[in-house]
């Protein structure tokens, strides 16, 4: 039980420096005046585009459009996966679940929204799911999410992946 406390408060923690760091350059970004054309091109060029090769996993989502980086649905996916994912991921190290820090240089985005949507089946019947839960202790749980939630966290993932490299 204690243990269970101790895990529950680090998460905690863990959500709460998620959530009141990182986001300033954002808002001093969209608050200033419009930038130039020049400027939001050279943004949307450093943005990583989705890895396109390699399995796409098992589930509802079997092709994604590949689009420009859109911030908007950025800042919602930052908002769904503090309050879905940041328990068990993060980016700097491995938590209750893998790091995801490069996840989209190593999945496919059908991959990644495939187990998000669907846990259970892609631990059940995708190789690399089955591979990758072998070094956690416990399953990737169903978060009951939407595709268009599932797509908002993706491209979260995408942009914090471009940030940190």
């Amino acid at each position: 039980m204690n243990k269970r406390i101790n895990v529950i408060l680090f998460c905690l923690g863990i959500i709460g420096m998620i959530a009141c760091g990182g986001n300033g350059e954002k808002k001093k970004e969209s608050s200033g005046s419009t930038p130039s054309s020049e400027s939001a091109g050279s943004t949307e060029a450093a943005i990583l585009d989705f890895k396109s090769d390699g399995s796409k996993g098992v589930g509802p989502v079997t092709a994604i459009e590949h689009k420009p980086f859109d911030a908007q649905l950025a800042n919602k996916g930052v908002e769904l996966f503090v309050s879905k994912c940041a328990m068990c991921h993060n980016f700097e190290r491995t938590l209750v679940g893998p790091s995801l820090d490069g996840v989209v240089k190593r999945r496919t985005p059908e991959w990644i929204m495939n187990m998000m949507l669907d846990p259970a089946t892609m631990l059940e019947k995708d190789a690399d799911a089955i591979a990758l839960s072998k070094d956690f202790s416990s399953p990737m749980i169903s978060l009951g999410l939407q595709q268009e939630e599932a797509r908002a966290i993706l491209e979260y993932l995408r942009e914090r992946n471009s940030a940190a490299k």
